[in-house]
């Protein structure tokens, strides 16, 4: 399955610099949230939204998913 992928901030910097922090990738059916962050070795925890609705790292992505992940930031 192809999803679309956006990554916001420094999480920009796991993609190619052409990319502009877009792309789209392809991943084996019943993959998460999770399997995108492992595929592209992004350590930080990240917040996660589909179609715009933020969803859990374990949410299971679907074909043609707009992925968006931002870096999580916390504070006191």
């Amino acid at each position: 399955m192809e999803i679309q992928l956006t990554l916001h901030g420094i999480l920009r910097d796991y993609l190619p610099r052409p990319a502009k922090g877009k792309t789209i990738l392809t991943l084996p059916e019943g993959a998460t949230i999770d399997d995108v962050r492992n595929q592209l070795k992004i350590k930080q925890t990240v917040s996660a939204a589909v179609g715009g609705v933020q969803v859990e790292n374990s949410h299971v992505l679907q074909d043609g998913d707009d992925l968006q992940m931002f870096r999580m930031i916390g504070g006191g």
